[in-house]
Protein backbone atom coordinates (compact mmCIF):
# COMPACT_ATOMS: atom_id res chain seq x y z
CA UNK A 1 0.00 0.00 0.00
CA UNK A 2 0.94 3.51 -0.71
CA UNK A 3 0.54 6.33 1.42
CA UNK A 4 1.09 10.09 0.22
CA UNK A 5 1.85 13.06 2.82
CA UNK A 6 0.30 16.37 1.36
CA UNK A 7 -0.08 19.57 2.35
CA UNK A 8 -2.74 21.19 0.03
CA UNK A 9 -0.69 23.93 -2.13
CA UNK A 10 2.81 22.38 -1.61
CA UNK A 11 5.03 21.05 -4.13
CA UNK A 12 3.51 17.66 -3.00
CA UNK A 13 0.39 18.46 -4.98
CA UNK A 14 2.76 17.31 -8.09
CA UNK A 15 3.26 13.80 -6.29
CA UNK A 16 -0.24 14.01 -5.99
CA UNK A 17 -0.68 14.28 -9.17
CA UNK A 18 1.76 11.96 -10.57
CA UNK A 19 0.12 9.30 -8.18
CA UNK A 20 -3.72 10.09 -9.95
CA UNK A 21 -1.76 9.27 -13.12
CA UNK A 22 -0.19 6.36 -12.34
CA UNK A 23 -3.01 4.16 -11.55
CA UNK A 24 -0.92 2.91 -8.59
CA UNK A 25 -3.63 2.12 -5.44
CA UNK A 26 -3.17 4.92 -2.64
CA UNK A 27 -4.22 6.88 0.01
CA UNK A 28 -3.37 10.38 1.08
CA UNK A 29 -3.05 11.40 4.62
CA UNK A 30 -3.59 15.45 4.59
CA UNK A 31 -0.72 17.80 6.50
CA UNK A 32 -2.29 20.60 7.78
CA UNK A 33 0.96 22.55 7.11
CA UNK A 34 -1.30 25.75 8.13
CA UNK A 35 -1.60 24.41 11.70
CA UNK A 36 1.84 23.02 12.17
CA UNK A 37 1.12 19.56 11.68
CA UNK A 38 4.44 18.62 10.22
CA UNK A 39 6.50 19.82 13.17
CA UNK A 40 4.51 17.34 15.25
CA UNK A 41 6.99 14.36 16.51
CA UNK A 42 4.39 12.05 14.85
CA UNK A 43 5.77 13.96 11.36
CA UNK A 44 8.88 14.55 12.67
CA UNK A 45 9.01 10.21 12.62
CA UNK A 46 8.41 10.28 9.17
CA UNK A 47 10.63 13.28 8.11
CA UNK A 48 13.16 14.74 10.60
CA UNK A 49 13.00 17.94 8.04
CA UNK A 50 9.27 18.44 8.48
CA UNK A 51 8.80 18.90 5.29
CA UNK A 52 6.03 17.28 2.50
CA UNK A 53 5.97 15.01 0.24
CA UNK A 54 6.37 11.54 2.20
CA UNK A 55 5.46 8.47 0.63
CA UNK A 56 5.20 5.22 2.79
CA UNK A 57 5.27 2.23 0.68
CA UNK A 58 4.69 -1.22 2.15
CA UNK A 59 6.27 0.18 5.64
CA UNK A 60 9.41 1.60 3.73
CA UNK A 61 10.08 5.67 3.76
CA UNK A 62 10.47 7.99 0.96
CA UNK A 63 11.27 11.64 1.39
CA UNK A 64 12.57 14.61 -1.39
CA UNK A 65 9.66 14.95 -4.09
CA UNK A 66 12.29 14.73 -6.86
CA UNK A 67 12.76 11.15 -5.46
CA UNK A 68 9.49 10.18 -4.93
CA UNK A 69 8.57 11.56 -8.19
CA UNK A 70 10.85 9.39 -10.00
CA UNK A 71 10.30 6.40 -8.41
CA UNK A 72 6.19 6.28 -9.50
CA UNK A 73 7.45 6.84 -12.92
CA UNK A 74 9.55 3.39 -12.62
CA UNK A 75 7.12 1.70 -11.16
CA UNK A 76 4.31 2.39 -12.78
CA UNK A 77 6.10 2.64 -16.54
CA UNK A 78 2.34 2.34 -18.50
CA UNK A 79 1.85 5.95 -16.93
CA UNK A 80 4.57 7.04 -19.51
CA UNK A 81 5.79 9.69 -17.07
CA UNK A 82 9.60 9.49 -17.91
CA UNK A 83 10.95 8.70 -21.27
CA UNK A 84 12.65 4.82 -21.70
CA UNK A 85 15.91 4.57 -19.59
CA UNK A 86 18.98 5.86 -20.97
CA UNK A 87 17.08 8.18 -23.65
CA UNK A 88 18.00 11.65 -23.79
CA UNK A 89 14.61 12.35 -23.69
CA UNK A 90 14.84 10.93 -20.25
CA UNK A 91 18.27 13.24 -19.66
CA UNK A 92 16.03 16.09 -20.54
CA UNK A 93 12.52 14.87 -18.80
CA UNK A 94 14.85 14.67 -15.40
CA UNK A 95 17.13 17.91 -16.25
CA UNK A 96 14.14 20.17 -16.25
CA UNK A 97 12.81 18.62 -12.85
CA UNK A 98 16.21 19.15 -11.30
CA UNK A 99 16.17 23.05 -12.71
CA UNK A 100 12.78 23.41 -10.26
CA UNK A 101 13.14 21.92 -7.90
CA UNK A 102 16.88 22.73 -7.12
CA UNK A 103 16.39 26.11 -8.84
CA UNK A 104 13.24 27.61 -8.78
CA UNK A 105 11.60 26.08 -5.75
CA UNK A 106 14.58 27.47 -3.14
CA UNK A 107 13.50 30.91 -4.41
CA UNK A 108 9.93 30.81 -3.93
CA UNK A 109 10.46 29.63 -0.66
CA UNK A 110 12.29 32.92 0.18
CA UNK A 111 9.28 34.89 -1.03
CA UNK A 112 6.92 33.00 1.06
CA UNK A 113 9.05 32.90 4.11
CA UNK A 114 11.85 35.46 4.22
CA UNK A 115 12.29 35.50 7.59
CA UNK A 116 13.35 32.60 8.10
CA UNK A 117 16.50 33.53 5.69
CA UNK A 118 17.57 36.54 7.29
CA UNK A 119 16.54 40.43 9.17
CA UNK A 120 16.00 42.56 5.83
CA UNK A 121 12.74 40.34 4.12
CA UNK A 122 12.23 42.97 1.91
CA UNK A 123 15.02 43.09 0.20
CA UNK A 124 15.33 39.13 0.62
CA UNK A 125 11.69 38.95 -0.75
CA UNK A 126 12.76 41.49 -3.75
CA UNK A 127 15.78 39.11 -4.45
CA UNK A 128 13.87 36.05 -4.87
CA UNK A 129 11.48 37.33 -7.13
CA UNK A 130 14.34 39.20 -9.20
CA UNK A 131 15.63 35.72 -9.66
CA UNK A 132 11.99 34.07 -10.19
CA UNK A 133 12.01 36.18 -13.01
CA UNK A 134 15.42 35.54 -14.49
CA UNK A 135 14.55 31.68 -14.29
CA UNK A 136 11.10 31.86 -15.50
CA UNK A 137 12.46 33.63 -18.73
CA UNK A 138 14.30 30.74 -19.29
CA UNK A 139 11.41 28.49 -18.90
CA UNK A 140 9.07 30.84 -21.31
CA UNK A 141 12.10 30.23 -23.88
CA UNK A 142 11.80 26.46 -23.43
CA UNK A 143 8.49 26.61 -24.05
CA UNK A 144 8.35 28.59 -27.30
CA UNK A 145 8.43 25.59 -29.27
CA UNK A 146 7.49 22.54 -27.19
CA UNK A 147 4.22 21.78 -25.92
CA UNK A 148 5.73 20.53 -22.33
CA UNK A 149 9.16 22.07 -20.68
CA UNK A 150 11.12 18.69 -22.07
CA UNK A 151 9.48 18.37 -25.48
CA UNK A 152 6.48 16.97 -26.90
CA UNK A 153 5.53 14.30 -24.11
CA UNK A 154 4.05 15.22 -20.61
CA UNK A 155 6.66 14.27 -17.42
CA UNK A 156 7.47 14.61 -13.81
CA UNK A 157 8.87 17.67 -14.56
CA UNK A 158 5.74 19.25 -16.05
CA UNK A 159 3.81 18.23 -12.73
CA UNK A 160 6.27 20.07 -10.68
CA UNK A 161 6.82 23.30 -12.28
CA UNK A 162 2.66 23.37 -12.66
CA UNK A 163 2.76 23.64 -8.78
CA UNK A 164 5.66 26.60 -9.07
CA UNK A 165 3.75 28.46 -11.58
CA UNK A 166 0.55 28.32 -9.76
CA UNK A 167 2.92 30.09 -6.32
CA UNK A 168 3.19 33.16 -8.35
CA UNK A 169 0.33 34.39 -6.27
CA UNK A 170 3.21 35.66 -3.55
CA UNK A 171 4.44 37.89 -6.67
CA UNK A 172 3.76 41.58 -7.65
CA UNK A 173 4.86 40.74 -11.43
CA UNK A 174 2.90 37.46 -12.06
CA UNK A 175 4.20 34.71 -13.97
CA UNK A 176 1.78 34.16 -16.61
CA UNK A 177 0.86 37.97 -16.93
CA UNK A 178 4.66 38.68 -18.23
CA UNK A 179 5.38 35.19 -20.18
CA UNK A 180 3.10 34.83 -22.66
CA UNK A 181 4.26 30.51 -23.25
CA UNK A 182 3.95 29.94 -19.66
CA UNK A 183 0.74 31.38 -19.28
CA UNK A 184 -0.38 28.91 -22.40
CA UNK A 185 2.00 25.85 -21.01
CA UNK A 186 -0.26 26.35 -18.08
CA UNK A 187 -3.87 26.64 -19.92
CA UNK A 188 -2.43 22.91 -21.79
CA UNK A 189 -2.02 21.31 -18.43
CA UNK A 190 -4.97 22.30 -16.84
CA UNK A 191 -6.93 21.09 -19.90
CA UNK A 192 -4.62 17.72 -20.15
CA UNK A 193 -6.90 14.54 -18.47
CA UNK A 194 -6.40 13.66 -14.95
CA UNK A 195 -3.99 16.34 -14.41
CA UNK A 196 -5.95 19.29 -15.34
CA UNK A 197 -8.55 17.73 -12.17
CA UNK A 198 -6.09 17.29 -10.11
CA UNK A 199 -4.92 21.06 -9.48
CA UNK A 200 -7.53 22.32 -10.46
CA UNK A 201 -9.35 20.85 -7.49
CA UNK A 202 -6.48 22.86 -5.33
CA UNK A 203 -5.72 26.35 -7.17
CA UNK A 204 -9.19 27.17 -8.33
Amino acid sequence: MITLYHAPGSCSLAVKAALAISGLEHEVNIVNAQAGEQFTPEFIKINPLSKVPALIVNGDIITEGAAILQYISEVAPNANLLPAMGTMARAQALKWMMFVYSNVHPHFARAFVPARYGNDETDIKEKAESALHDLFAIINDQLADNDFIAGAELSIADLYLAVAIHWQIIMKDPLTKKYANVENYLQRLLAFPVVGNVFKSEFS
